[in-house]
């Protein structure tokens, strides 16, 4: 399996598409937001009133801001993956001390057992 860091986008509309890391990394940062509800035209729920109900503007100022986090979100993600994956890529390892990887007996012979390695086996993780 090769390590991708994928990529996330968001449309018009708020939906967001795309996967791997990036979109692990994009539905993490989005459960922690306290994104407000909508307000709807006509509302005098708070911050509006019967003096100043919610109109179409505010509907629209409102859908934007949302759109914008998510998209800031998107590119956040996006960003972070790509990071990590290139970092794990040249960095990460795996120590080896086991049967796992081991030295097949010389000569081939099916019945006998992998040998351990003689010490510690560093491999990396690409």
């Amino acid at each position: 399996m090769t390590m991708t860091a994928g990529t996330v986008t968001v449309a018009s509309d708020g939906t967001a598409s795309g996967g791997d890391l990036a979109r692990a990394l994009y539905d993490a940062d989005v459960a922690t937001m306290t994104l407000p509800d909508l307000p709807v035209v006509g509302s005098t729920a708070a911050p509006y009133t019967a003096a100043r109900p919610a109109t179409q503007d505010d509907v629209d100022l409102a859908q934007a801001g949302r759109l914008r986090a998510l998209q800031e979100a998107a590119r956040r993600a996006n960003a972070y993956a790509s990071a990590l994956v290139t970092y794990l890529k040249a960095n990460a390892r795996a120590r080896v001390t086991s049967e796992s990887l081991g030295r097949t007996p010389s000569p081939n012979d099916p019945n006998t057992g992998i040998q351990p390695p003689v010490s510690p086996v560093d491999i990396p993780l690409v």
